[in-house]
């Protein structure tokens, strides 16, 4: 009878290891804010080109070979290690890893989140019980999973209600001083972190590639408008300026101050035509 005591037992572990064993995640994000796709021990993922890139499934205390291709001909493809240990191997994680913009053939790790531990069913490790039955003799048993049961505490006496408070009004967050006008975009992005972003147009040689990557840069950021113009101020001529006008307009908080941009163009043909292309957006 012990041995089959002993059998079921063994059971019961491994079906509990496998219902606890997690995978962890990486975040992999482009410091220089270039659109990339990703490949991981040459396999490619199915996702679409961005600045940031998340990859799951991945084994705690692993090492995997990272393949990043860059969309922009301009930066050069990388191909590296991402070395899944800052647990120790102990317990998945969520990892966020920033790929430098000046690369030195490593990735930046920037920070690590243990995942809980999940229980058998699906919630943190708790104490479960077991009530086996062998033949004639029945036995009850107690096991611990991660943490030492406590014994149920008597129920406290019903307190009469309290009446809850009503919600405080939200604050509101003014981006443009003295702005109440239609809104383009949630949130312009902050001033050190456009300073950043005008650092990489700038590196930029030609008019053409600034206009190409403050497009990138657009894509998944929110200005206003000061910060749209100080962009174009960068662009030499009209019709990079026309373009980068066009694809900014789903991209400006302060949308009702969008007619300053007409102070930029040189020749009233730019502005004739942008008159065209804000005709379909009304």
């Amino acid at each position: 009878m012990m041995k089959r005591i002993t059998t079921l037992l063994a059971l019961v572990f491994a079906s509990t290891t496998v219902s606890l064993a997690q995978n962890s995640v990486a975040q992999l994000t482009s410091e220089n804010m270039a659109f990339f796709t990703l490949s991981i021990d040459g396999v490619r993922l199915a996702a679409d080109a961005s600045i940031m890139q998340e990859v799951t499934g991945l084994k705690e205390g692993a090492q995997y070979i990272v393949n990043i291709d860059y969309v922009s001909p301009e930066y050069t493809d990388i191909r590296t290690t991402m070395s899944l240990n800052a647990n120790g191997g102990r317990g998945a994680g969520h990892y966020s890893f920033t790929i430098p913009a000046f690369f030195q053939n490593q990735l930046r790790l920037e920070g690590f989140v243990p995942m809980p531990q999940m229980g058998m069913n699906g919630g943190a490790m708790d104490q479960m019980s077991l009530n086996m039955t062998v033949g004639e003799t029945s036995m009850n048993m107690s096991m611990g999973i991660g943490q030492t049961p406590t014994p149920a505490a008597p129920a406290p006496p019903v307190a009469a209600p309290t009446p809850t408070p009503a919600p405080s009004a939200p604050v509101e967050v003014v981006y443009v001083e003295g702005y109440s006008g239609k809104i383009g975009c949630e949130r312009p992005v902050a001033a050190d972190r456009f300073e950043r972003m005008m650092e990489r147009i700038e590196d930029a040689s030609f008019s053409d590639d600034k206009v190409n990557v403050a497009k990138q840069i657009l894509r998944t950021n929110c200005l206003v408008i000061e910060q749209l113009l100080e962009i174009m101020d960068e662009v030499a001529f009209d019709e990079g300026q026309l373009e980068l006008a066009k694809f900014a307009y789903d991209h400006i908080y302060d949308l009702e101050n969008y007619y300053e941009i007409y102070g930029v163009f040189a020749f009233s043909s730019s502005s004739d035509e942008l008159d065209e292309f804000l005709q379909g957006k009304y």
